[in-house]
């Protein structure tokens, strides 16, 4: 199972992972259709089949049938493009004109370019592409060949330059423009040589390499092939004669060297780099980037390194680097050394300081530190919403704040936007299941659109069952208190029914299909985990054989009732064998093998030291959302909310003796 994030999960304070690249359309979001389509939607079916297979009279006869349907602009635009060379201008530009501001436009202008591109009509081109430039590398290096072509190709030189020089491959269409642009000498052995490098820090290596061919002067070609010896060594980097000050890119080289030297050698990598870290001319992110791998790759342990937090000290002694200085006080949590948790966190910069996580740890360490006399305040975070907040109200014996805001959009607000040809079409796309291209859709209208008609159009999602643009939205306007939004509760009956026939309770399961796929019934992650709750087919296959749960394939897992059903007993598996939701919450995202192993090391931790300390921050933050977001969902039905049973309650630092 792979956990969603979002940077501010529950509140302002919050920071952890970002899930906006797992909402992006990279993770597979398409939903299947309904089974019962409209006379209008079976006909678009038809058409888009009928283009695709490029029968022209059938798909030209269903597509005269949907002129009044909304998606018929999306026929039309498949005839422009099929018959761009037999459509005028004036067809092409009405089309634009009529669609402007939305995909359609823009595919139509790409194909009509394409085709002047290949007429080789750069006049054309030119007046075409400066009224509405295409930003993408392929349309602007036709632009260039246009310019070459019409003469002014010298005053472009520059411009080409700035294409070629980038760490990636570009496009076929920038071939005869790099071949005009190396014809007239401006391919030096200093470009080569800086886009070899910027190809290297991409990890490009196919291309530096090719470039190195047009690198010809001996002190570039020295730094390049010091680079290729250290991939076949990188222990070199220990011998400080390896490199010099006067080694062109010797940051580059040496931030390489030693990060792949840290994978085998973490002693001696972290000593080679406390040596050159001043010596050579590192970034600003190189250093950062440096010193918190070491500091994590030291500080997350299995089991607890007694020497970790000095060498914490000798990585950032200055607390410059927020991460670091947060495991410097993990470390002082998992030896219980109260009175060093209060220095180190005192210590911290003060804005990281006034997180609500380090404003918990600060008062439980206090009141630890001082029993007798001090009493933990949690005043400052007790009335907000999230882990440390809620934790911090359960101990304080106050009931959890909810702080809901979700806004009630008028009737004329939502009449207006409905009646939008964009939404009318977004509409259509998620009924349909095409949902890669109703966020096409929203993503050139949210411009176009207040910011109380794009929190609306989030509430309009959600009622369509598209809850996972609702939550996307809610990210992208920092609607953080929009929890109508951001917590659907469209299954929650089928979960409720199925949590408690598996005596795993009701919303827990909820929260977990919440943090996996953000209430996404088709999510699919990269690893293959499918459906609510993001089940493996492997896991699916052997939790329904143990269960005796219908399970076929692992398409199954797209259906609500498959998905959850084994997504309950896998998850009421997780709670029988750790007897803590903490645990098992971990245990799901994790696997149970690791938890063992966290277990085994430090479960004698009272249980927010151990959640605190858990080794992965992805883990960390997703044990953290489960437990917050299943006390959110409590709250939304009414109900008295809890993050933890009495059992674990016992187990929390301030009720241990």
């Amino acid at each position: 199972m792979n956990g969603y994030y979002f940077s501010k999960p529950l509140i302002p304070s919050i920071t952890s992972a970002f899930f906006i690249a797992t909402l992006s359309l990279s993770s597979s979001v398409t939903a299947a259709a309904p089974t019962e389509l409209t006379a209008q939607q079976t006909l678009y079916k038809q058409a888009v089949t009928a283009f695709d297979k490029k029968d022209a009279k059938t798909a030209d006869n269903l597509t005269k049938k949907l002129e009044n349907y909304s998606l018929y602009p999306y026929l039309q635009l498949k005839q422009i493009r099929r018959d761009i060379y037999n459509t005028s201008e004036k067809d092409v530009f009405k089309f634009i004109e009529k669609h402007a501001n939305t995909p359609l436009a823009k595919k139509a202008l790409g194909s009509y370019l394409q085709k002047l591109a290949n007429q080789k009509k750069w006049k054309t081109y030119i007046s075409t592409y400066n009224k509405q430039p295409l930003t993408s590398a392929y349309y602007q290096c036709y632009m260039l060949q246009a310019q070459i072509n019409t003469g002014k190709g010298k005053q472009v030189l520059a411009d080409i330059a700035d294409v070629w020089n980038v760490s990636y491959s570009q496009p076929k269409s920038c071939d005869p423009v790099f071949a005009y642009w190396q014809k007239n000498g401006k391919l030096t052995s200093n470009i080569a040589f800086d886009r070899s490098w910027k190809a290297i820090n991409k990890k490009n290596y196919a291309l530096a390499k090719h470039l190195q061919k047009k690198v010809t002067k001996e002190n570039q070609l020295e730094s390049l092939n010091l680079f290729w010896t250290l991939q076949k060594d990188v222990s070199s980097i220990s011998d400080k004669k390896t490199l010099s000050k006067s080694t062109l890119h010797n940051a580059d080289l040496a931030a390489y060297a030693i990060r792949k030297l840290a994978i085998k050698k973490g002693d001696l990598a972290l000593s080679t780099w406390l040596r050159d870290r001043e010596r050579f001319s590192f970034s600003d992110e190189q250093k950062e980037y440096l010193n918190v791998y070491f500091g994590n790759k030291f500080a997350k342990n299995t089991y607890y390194n007694p020497k970790a937090l000095s060498i914490l000290q000798k990585i950032d002694p200055a607390y410059q680097h927020n991460e670091v200085s947060e495991w410097k006080v993990r470390q002082a949590l998992i030896s219980q050394d109260w009175k060093n948790v209060v220095k180190l966190i005192k210590k911290m910069p003060s804005e990281l300081q006034q997180e609500n996580r380090w404003v918990y740890w600060l008062e439980t360490a206090k009141q630890k530190s001082n029993p007798k006399k001090y009493q933990a305040n949690y005043d400052k975070i007790i009335n907000e919403r999230d882990f440390y907040s809620f934790i911090a109200a359960h101990l304080s014996d106050k009931p959890l704040q909810l702080n809901d805001k979700s806004t009630e959009i008028d009737n004329k607000t939502h009449t207006s936007l409905l009646k939008m040809p964009s939404v009318q079409r977004m509409a259509e796309f998620v009924q349909l299941g095409y949902t890669s291209s109703a966020y096409q859709e929203w993503n050139s209208l949210r411009k176009q659109l207040t910011n109380e008609q794009n929190i609306a159009m989030g509430y309009i999602a959600s009622q369509w069952g598209w809850h996972i643009q609702g939550i996307r939205i809610a990210a992208k306007f920092k609607a953080w208190d929009e929890l109508g939004m951001r917590f659907p509760r469209s299954e929650n009956k089928l979960f409720a029914k199925l949590g408690n026939e598996r005596k795993i309770g009701e919303t827990w399961p909820v929260a977990i299909a919440r943090q996996e796929s953000a209430y996404n019934q088709h999510a699919k992650s990269s690893a293959g985990a499918r459906g609510f709750m993001q089940l493996m087919p492997a896991t699916a296959k052997q939790t329904a054989k143990k269960y005796d749960i219908d399970y076929k394939d692992k398409d199954d897992l797209f259906d609500p009732a498959t998905n959850i059903s084994l997504g309950t007993a896998y998850l009421s598996e997780m709670l029988g064998k750790f007897g803590s939701k903490a645990y098992a919450s971990a245990g799901y995202n994790a696997g149970p093998h690791r938890v063992d192993r966290w277990l085994k090391s430090r479960g004698k931790l009272p249980l927010d030291i151990w959640i605190e300390t858990i080794p992965f921050n992805e883990t960390r933050g997703y044990v953290q959302n489960v437990l917050t977001y299943s006390a959110i969902y409590d709250l939304l039905e009414g109900k008295k909310a809890v993050m933890f049973n009495k059992q674990d309650t016992a187990k929390l630092t301030l009720n241990q003796s």
